[in-house]
């Protein structure tokens, strides 16, 4: 739908009223995980490394993110690495997307009503992560994204009804469609949008009077064919990632079925609702202590689902009335259902910065509450949606400062979310960063002590220690972390590594053999074998191991390389040559190439 007028200069003001909102983020750093997964991440320093991109992991494990890294990468490029130019970029995309509201709820709202929803929507103090932290991008991303699907899609429903059947209909189509597989790329909860497209069906159905079915069967190709994407999706997503389950699952959800996380979630349904309607106090971190995780139904749980079954009745009772409400809660609904911990365990329970999509539904139904009462009261309406925008550009203008950099936030992150284990394990991270290894450890010992049952805080304390020559200590982490994520394979071969240094052979083996029982098939058993034999000096049985390890991996020449070093030491001359050839051919300007040759000869194997 095109905008023309006063709807192109309301869209305009509320764009411009977004980017002055966050415009003093351009003199800021880079802060929290930004510098694990923009600053740190040296993969994305060089546009020449877009393969890559496109095939990682965006915290490493769990996350695929392409779209997002690949737009970092581009920054970087352009920027040399200035976090300041990253943020400029995340603020226009911001501006962007309250625009692409405004066309939404035109659709529905006159220009008084849509132009509240884009105000609203640019100044939502709980957007303030989304946009002033970088790595937000992907919440914004793929907000707008799915928002110029949503138009698209209305647009090609529009043009089914007219019986237009040419290029401008085909046009449209392939925009939802693009726009849908960019929002996929861009993050997780663009996985919403097959199921927005059913709400803009049904909402452009009951403004023309038509049932849904009908206006859904003009153009139903279109909305299998995104459903078809959002699967093939999934499917090239699993291959890079390694399975359909995301991060390791916040404190209070690991293990739980589906009703147990929904026993666990009901109570962040009053949460849900107060960060969208009264977002007053805000928090990067929402920690077991602030946010209690439990499988159990609590009075807060009956509030919240208290609070789920009246949305759900207000929205029925208002579809034909007023469907702009039906819209908006519906709207909210569908996208906090991808981030709800229902569907797949995630690693928060809470977080700020996945309400900027959900955020469009809260937009319009208090857009609609202000068009209704200026239809009603005249000047009671605008007077009404004058005190929301100031109320949330007062309190974004507060909140956006703590996101300066790292030595505001961590602070203010300590006094909202005392007993948060991730605030200190992050600050601990980033002290080991800037090589105050005395702080590092004390942090992320905090955080151990605050919340036990992470994975990350011992593995990360565990690599320090392994750095710092302290064996035991490295070991004792590692093996913990692999007791609580048993799949973290590597963590166990770490662990008996680590024992192995510190004399402790039979420790190494318990672990070896703990890896072997879960995994009897995985590389890093075998490797876990294999040191565990060549420290006992059996090494033809270490041979054996390294042999499996290099035939689950012959494109890796480290492992020909630890082959051909337990073939020479097991004096195995065969094997030791064969080896040693792998690794050239694999890596023929590797400097210990000139080594493993010496000790062929040496040991007359060169023959």
């Amino acid at each position: 739908m095109s905008l023309r007028g006063v709807d192109l200069r309301t869209a305009l003001a509320a764009m411009l009223l977004a980017a002055g909102a966050y415009a003093v983020t351009a003199g800021y750093q880079f802060v929290y995980d930004d510098l694990h997964i923009i600053q740190n991440k040296t993969l994305l320093h060089s546009l020449a490394n877009w393969r890559e991109i496109l095939t990682t992991t965006w915290w490493g494990y769990g996350l695929y993110r392409p779209l997002t890294e690949l737009t970092f990468a581009v920054d970087w490029a352009l920027s040399d690495g200035d976090p300041r130019w990253f943020h400029v970029v995340n603020v226009l995309l911001h501006a962007g997307t309250s625009g692409l509201v405004f066309a939404l709820a035109r659709g529905g709202l006159g220009t008084m009503g849509a132009g509240a929803a884009a105000l609203f929507f640019a100044v939502h103090p709980v957007h303030v992560e989304a946009v002033a932290n970088v790595v937000g991008r992907a919440e914004v991303l793929a907000a707008a994204l799915a928002l110029a699907a949503a138009l698209a899609y209305r647009a090609d429903g529009a043009a089914a009804a007219a019986g237009d059947t040419g290029w401008r209909r085909g046009g449209w189509s392939l925009g939802a469609l693009l726009a849908l597989g960019l929002g996929l790329a861009a993050k997780e909860t663009a996985f919403a949008i097959p199921g927005i497209f059913l709400l803009i069906d049904w909402f452009d159905g009951n403004r023309h009077d038509e049932r849904m079915g009908q206006r859904f069967r003009r153009h139903w190709v279109l909305w299998a064919a995104s459903v078809a994407v959002s699967l093939e999706w999934l499917w090239v997503r699993s291959l890079v990632v390694g399975g359909l389950a995301g991060d390791q699952p916040a404190p209070g959800l690991e293990g739980e079925s589906f009703v147990g996380r929904a026993l666990v979630m009901a109570p962040v349904v009053l949460e849900y609702v107060r960060l969208l309607f009264l977002p007053a106090r805000l928090s990067a971190d929402y920690s077991p202590d602030f946010l209690p995780a439990a499988a159990a139904l609590t009075p807060r749980g009956v509030a919240g689902l208290a609070a789920l079954a009246l949305a759900v009745t207000v929205a029925v009772r208002a579809r034909r009335r007023a469907p702009m409400v039906t819209l908006g809660l519906a709207w909210m609904g569908g996208t906090l259902l991808i981030v709800s911990n229902l569907i797949v365990p995630t690693g928060v329970l809470v977080a700020e910065r996945a309400l900027y999509l959900p955020s469009v539904g809260a937009v319009l139904v208090l857009a609609w509450l202000a068009a209704w009462a200026e239809a009603s009261w005249g000047r009671v309406g605008l007077g009404f949606a004058a005190l929301l925008v100031a109320l949330g550009l007062v309190r974004t203008l507060t909140r956006v400062p703590t996101w300066r950099d790292n030595n505001h936030f961590f602070p203010q992150l300590v006094r909202e979310a005392p007993g948060s284990f991730r605030s200190f394990w992050v600050a601990g991270a980033l002290a080991y960063g800037s090589a105050d290894r005395q702080s590092g450890e004390a942090l992320i010992r905090r955080a151990i002590v605050t919340y036990p049952y992470h994975p990350g805080p011992w593995g990360d304390l565990a690599v320090q220690l392994e750095q710092d020559g302290r064996w035991l200590e490295a070991a004792q982490h590692f093996r913990a972390a692999f007791t609580i994520d048993s799949t973290d394979v590597l963590k166990g071969l770490l662990a008996s590594r680590n024992y192995l240094r510190a004399g402790l052979v039979d420790s190494a083996v318990a672990v070896a053999a703990r890896i072997g029982t879960a995994y009897p098939h995985d590389a890093h058993y075998f490797a876990a074998m294999a040191e565990v034999e060549s420290v006992r000096g059996r090494f033809a049985a270490a041979l054996t191991w390294r042999r499996r390890v290099a035939w689950k991996s012959p494109r890796t020449w480290q492992a020909w390389y630890l082959t051909a070093q337990e073939a020479l030491a097991a004096r195995y001359c065969w094997e030791a040559r064969r080896s040693t050839a792998q690794v050239r051919a694999l890596r023929p300007e590797l400097p210990q190439l000139v080594e493993l040759e010496r000790r062929l000869e040496e040991l007359r194997c060169d023959g």
